[in-house]
């Protein structure tokens, strides 16, 4: 049974309040347009959890998709703050559950192996677990026998994983070209289910034949979808990189209310489709006619 779905659809399947995993690493290899259309549905009360995000997570809150962000990082990198997502927090507006990278991943791990929690050293003596001293999602606790002291990291479970890849077989096998897969391969352990965004579709022999590089077993992914150029404006290395231009115009705007709602409309929501969308910023798709 082929697990390829219209991207709308793949949208459409993730339900309002759900915990949502965004794969990429700050401005690379993000779901943009699985992210798109999850602004187009006009998603509510969504958990985000992103372990470095940018772009993805910034449409999301503009777009009055998030209750909660939960993250190591969010920003675009040397390119200036994310801005909606810096203005919901400090107004309240987007509740932020703060970690450093490793403690998350610990988190998302022992959500994948099924244990209460993960051990690390990471964190001791440091002001990060005291966020969380009350829910205690990171928390110091010691060895009996031996007295040395860690940080217990109780495991996040995660309803969908969103990533974005280079090709997939309509079996669900999924390829990261070059075997790059960031710190993607955390939340898809972790998650419930995955729905991967994919730039093209293969033929299965294109796994069989190279079985050791195919990065997601047909098992690990639930849904795929088509999206050329699917995480635009970030990167898609070696394809693509990201687009500054995109990112500069974006960030000017978000200077002023009334001007950046008219830039996120035009520029983001309004296309009617994926195809759309990269025309109306310019982006040439590799095949498409002149």
């Amino acid at each position: 049974m082929s697990k390829i779905t219209p991207l709308e659809q793949a949208a459409a399947s993730i339900p309002d309040g759900a915990t949502v995993a965004i794969g990429g690493l700050s401005m690379n290899s993000a779901p943009m347009a699985l992210v798109r259309e999850l602004v187009r549905q006009q998603k509510k009360d969504l958990t985000l959890v992103a372990i470095v995000a940018g772009m993805a997570v910034d449409w999301l809150v503009a777009g009055g998709c998030v209750r909660r962000v939960i993250s190591g990082l969010v920003s675009f990198e040397g390119l200036g703050l994310a801005p909606s997502f810096r203005a919901a927090v400090q107004s309240g507006r987007v509740d932020i559950e703060e970690y450093s990278e490793h403690l998350l991943i610990c988190r998302l791990q022992a959500q994948s192996y099924n244990l209460p929690f993960m051990p690390t050293r990471a964190g001791l003596g440091t002001d990060v677990l005291g966020l969380h001293a009350e829910s205690g999602t990171v928390r110091e606790e010691k060895d009996g026998p031996t007295g040395e002291r860690y940080v217990a990291c109780a495991r996040l479970p995660i309803d969908v994983a969103l990533v974005h890849a280079h090709e997939a077989d309509d079996r669900g096998n999924t390829r990261v070209n070059p075997k790059l897969v960031w710190m993607d391969s955390e939340i898809v352990n972790a998650a419930a289910r995955t729905v991967a965004s994919v730039e093209r579709v293969v033929d299965t022999t294109a796994f069989t034949a190279a079985p050791e590089r195919t990065t997601y077993p047909r098992f690990m992914i639930d849904t795929v979808t088509v999206a050329t150029s699917g995480a635009y404006p970030c990167s898609c290395f070696p394809e693509y990189s990201h687009d500054s231009g995109f990112f500069a115009d974006y960030s000017r705007a978000a200077r002023d209310p009334e001007e950046f709602l008219g830039f996120f409309r035009r520029r983001v929501v309004d296309p009617p489709s994926w195809e759309d969308f990269l025309a109306v910023n310019n982006v040439r798709v590799e095949g498409a006619s002149a």
